[in-house]
């Protein structure tokens, strides 16, 4: 940033800018100066969050990636620590570099802050607190959402309104910049690049853009009185059905961007003298993960699992959390060999 803008730190700073695409790259060079950068990048036909070192990696037309953000937060597999034969512990390090996410979707910034309630609750994750602390949050609001993409009937996209550092809006020449804390406030002004304030008018074309793309939902749930209707319907014969369906693969849970879930395991080595500790990400869907000892499983019927999962996003995330466990990605429905679909499964238990 420039002399002129270093001598206005103390000083409140304009909360719009302007970044051009033309400036795209040297902004992501100015956040690898300081943070490991990840962003969302093309994989084959599809889209991950990945390392990126310069914007042209940079895929920020995506939809939807793959696997969620929280990947970078609640790893799929993380060493907790590692043992050794004379008793030796070596607990596992936290990474000093902080981290940038670039490019997530409202959806799944609402997903990071269930986590947030999910983790740092009741029973504090040191590991994803470390990491959750360590991590700033640029947002970009969805300009295209995808076919299986619903996040409209809950409120969670396509636009963003707070729990952001920093949110972008593509307005076809640049990005429209928000600066949504102090955090990301301290992030541009010690940026090595001028962002020239934006005008308030550049949020009559921001809400221009957000509107067409609410126009374009393929997808939504009706939500008027969500609570009740699943309560009601707790022996609906759709559960049968569901349970002949389903393949209890657990790939609805593995992307999706709230579910919590993890099992620890411990791993020895080949010489029997060594080994670690870790956490993997676990399923509900799965028919081991509600198995207890001397062999008895509290569900271990298909349509059991289904509800569960169901019920767990829709009704019993709430009266522990606040609010409910789907942010409407989508991604459980892309992801399911047999397409079953959460947003036909609610239109189906109210008669439509």
């Amino acid at each position: 940033m420039s002399v002129a803008y270093a001598r206005q730190a103390e000083m409140e700073l304009p909360l719009l800018y302007h970044l051009p695409k033309a400036k795209l790259d040297a902004f992501v060079q100015e956040l690898r100066k300081a943070y490991d950068v990840f962003g969302p990048v093309a994989k084959g036909k599809e889209f991950v969050f990945a390392p990126v070192t310069s914007a042209e990696e940079l895929a920020l037309h995506y939809q939807t990636t793959l696997l969620p953000p929280k990947k970078l937060l609640h790893l799929p597999f993380e060493v907790l620590f590692s043992f050794h034969e004379d008793q030796h512990i070596e607990e596992a390090v936290a990474p000093e570099r902080p981290q940038v996410i670039l490019g997530i979707h409202p959806c799944d910034v609402h997903a990071i802050h269930i986590l947030d309630k999910a983790y740092t609750s009741e029973y504090p994750d040191p590991y994803y607190m470390a990491k959750r602390r360590n991590t700033i949050i640029i947002a970009l609001n969805c300009t295209t959402p995808g076919e299986h993409c619903f996040c409209s009937s809950f409120g969670t996209g396509p636009a963003l309104r707070e729990g952001y550092d920093l949110l972008l809006t593509d307005l076809g020449q640049g990005f429209l910049v928000e600066v949504g804390s102090q955090v990301g406030k301290k992030l541009l002004l010690n940026m090595d690049m001028e962002l020239t304030p934006a005008p308030r008018v550049a949020m009559v074309e921001k809400q221009k853009v957000i509107d067409n793309a609410r126009r374009r939902f393929q997808k939504k749930i009706n939500t008027q009185g969500l609570h009740e209707l699943l309560e009601e319907n707790f022996r609906h014969p759709l559960w049968e059905e569901l349970m002949h369906q389903c393949l209890a693969c657990g790939s609805c849970t593995m992307v999706c961007p709230t579910c919590f879930c993890y099992n620890v395991v411990d791993k020895l080595d080949l010489n029997l003298k060594s080994g670690k500790r870790q956490r993997e990400w676990d399923s509900c869907m799965l028919l081991e993960y509600a198995q207890v000892a001397l062999g008895h499983n509290f569900r271990k019927d298909r349509d059991a699992r289904v509800k569960q999962r169901i019920y767990h996003k829709l009704v019993y995330y709430e009266p522990q959390f606040g609010t409910l466990g789907c942010v409407g990605c989508g991604r459980c429905i892309k992801a399911c060999v047999k397409k079953i679909d959460i947003t036909d499964i609610i239109s189906r238990l109210r008669g439509e």
